[in-house]
This record gives structure tokens, sequence and C-alpha cells, in this order.
């Protein structure tokens, strides 16, 4: 079996994912069957840092760009930071906050 060799000293690397999440909703009933229930939510509501997200996945070539963290310094490049992405699915992304409206029946 071949060796791997061993990180270079002071190597970044990835961190766990940092996440917390709170939602509020509320139950309005209009009739016996039908009711209406608002809410909001908040994600990432500590605002945690995280990098490299699921969808950015690391290459197998560690060479500094997008997608690999070889030659850092011990800390995480801010151009591997999870942003906003689109729509509503982005994972560990900077604080979002998203109101709700549902109607039951």
């Amino acid at each position: 079996m071949p060796l791997v060799s061993p990180a270079p000293p002071n190597e970044a690397n990835n961190t766990w994912l940092k996440d917390m999440d709170l939602s509020f909703n509320w139950t309005y009933k209009i009739k016996e069957y039908v009711s209406i229930q608002p809410g909001i939510g908040f994600f990432n509501i500590l605002n945690f840092a995280n990098f490299d997200a699921p969808k950015n996945t690391l290459s197998g070539v560690l060479n500094g760009q997008s997608g690999g963290v070889n030659g850092t310094s011990g800390e995480q490049p801010n151009f591997l930071r999870t942003g906003l992405g689109s729509g509503v699915f982005a994972l560990g992304a900077p604080r979002t906050m998203e109101f709700s409206l549902k109607l039951i029946f």
C-alpha cells in the first residue's frame, strides 16, 4: 500500500459546519377545516463563518484555488467562504431571514 505523506505544518483544514437556526410559527383557525400558519425563520442566527460548503467539495488537486486549501497559513482563505448562493438553499451561508405563509385545509 502506498504511503501518503502528511500535510505541511500549519496547513488549513476543513472545519465542521457551524449553523444555528430558529423559527416561529403561529396557527390561526378560520373555519373548522381551514387554518393559516404565518411564520418567520432565522438561519445561521449567530453568523458563523463556514468554508468549503457541501456543494463545493474539495478537488483532488490541492493547488490553493477554489476547492483546495494547500499552501494556506493555518486559516481558510476568504475566497472559500460560503456565500448566499441562490434561492433559500444556502447551507452554512451568512445570517438569513425567511418569512412563510402556509394554508392548511
